[in-house]
Formats: structure tokens, sequence, C-alpha cells
């Protein structure tokens, strides 16, 4: 599992009691049963509920969700979070209360036990017989690019492999925010922690691909080799065979 910082640091999420705790241990099997048909995105806000297993603020599930799946599906806006937390709230999925930090009054949502039944059969409905598809808007405009310049491309993919940088160090700053608070020790965060690994790999591929891809442009369609016209040279002189 990892963590965030920012305006909505973790440290504003308030602890459960064990009241829940014992209650959540208490409920009966998830069941498909009565439950209303969502979107994706209100199960990953109502996922990052569970996962930290704290109250959090809409501004601090986004900064969560940012932080963690982010990196692989795609972080919601708050306002869209605030629409998400109503559909659960009024589907007894979540609930909300106030709490005061400081002198500063704060609306905190929690996953609820009929939420986390919910989330577990969802979660369990793997789709492992859908097709792969690679969206890769990068992709589709050096395809389409015909006859544009090769430096107009060799910058956007310069651009692009900083992009990435960024999402890596953003990506190692949230595992070491997440060990600093200890949240990686939570039972919670074992499948959010081989996801973030699978992220980082996939990220590092990435880096590597793209620049394979630019080593690509570079040399065969740019003017790399012609950049390094100085360096040393020899003649070619076919071995000269006798006739047989």
């Amino acid at each position: 599992m990892t963590a965030t910082g920012g305006n909505d640091d973790v440290g504003h999420g308030a602890s459960r009691g064990t009241d829940e705790d014992a209650a959540r241990r208490e409920e009966p099997p998830a069941s498909d049963a009565g439950y209303p048909d969502l979107p994706t995105t209100a199960y990953l806000v109502l996922g990052v509920l569970v996962v930290t297993d704290e109250s959090l603020t809409a501004g601090e599930i986004k900064v969560r969700s940012q932080h963690t799946v982010g990196h692989f599906y795609w972080a919601p806006a708050v306002s869209h979070i605030r629409r998400e937390l109503a559909r659960l709230i009024e589907h007894g999925m979540a609930a909300e209360r106030t709490i005061h930090v400081g002198k500063r009054k704060m609306t905190v949502y929690e996953s609820t036990a009929r939420g986390e039944r919910r989330l577990r059969a969802w979660a369990e409905a793997l789709p492992g017989d859908e097709p792969v598809m690679t969206k890769h808007p990068l992709m589709l405009k050096i395809w389409l690019a015909g006859d544009t310049e090769p430096a107009s491309i060799l910058d956007a993919v310069d651009r692009y492999l900083e992009t990435v940088q960024k999402s890596i160090d953003e990506l190692m700053w949230a595992q070491s925010r997440g060990r600093e608070l200890g949240l990686l020790d939570e039972p919670m965060s074992n499948y959010p922690q081989a996801v973030t690994a699978y992220t980082l790999r996939s990220l590092h591929a990435e880096m590597s691909n793209i620049r394979q891809l630019r080593d690509d442009i570079a040399w065969n369609l740019g003017d790399a080799y012609q950049q390094y016209a100085d360096h040393p040279k020899t003649s070619l002189r076919p071995r000269a065979r006798p006739e047989e």
C-alpha cells in the first residue's frame, strides 16, 4: 500500500473503532442480492477507504488515489469523488461524519460493513477473459505523424520520458511515505503492494522501451548518424579472392 502527502496529509485520517471491527467480523458472507449496479469509480473510491482503513475527506481520497491507483488506472477529480461518495452513502456502503481538527470542521467518510462485503464480492469477480487493450496516445500520434520532421517527434518522446520518470519518482516517494507511516505493515496492503511493484516494473520497462524507440527514430529517420561524422572511419575493401 502506498501513502500520500500534500495539503490533505495522511495524518488527518482518523482511526476506526474496535466496535466496528468486531461487528464486521460477524457479518454474513457477501452476496449480490440487494446491491446496486455501481460504476467502477464508485468501487475505486470505496476501495481507497477500505484498503487504508481510515476516515478520509474527499480531498484525502483524491490524494490517496492519485499516488496509488492513479499510476495504473486513474485518479478521479474531487467533484467526481463527492458524487460517488453520495451514491455510496445512499446505498449504505459508506458513511460520513463530522470531526474537528483544531478549529477546523471536516467531513470524513468511512466504509461500512455492507460496502466492504460488496467490494469483496466485486473484486473477486476478476475480468480474466477480457481482451488486452493498450491505449498509448504517443504511439498513435507517432503512427500518424506522416512526413513530420524527426526532430519534432523526438522532442515529444523526450517530454514523454520526463513524464514517465516523474511517475516513477512519485511512486517511489509514495512507497517511502507509506513505509514511514507504517501503512505497509497493514494486512490490507499486501495486494496493493504487489500491484505497486508491478506498476514500477511497468514504468521502468516503459522507459527502456521508449528509449529504444527514440534511438530507432533518431538513427533510422533522423540525423543521429550525421552527428557522429567525426568518428574514425576506414574504407571498405572487400577481400580479393583468387579464382578456383
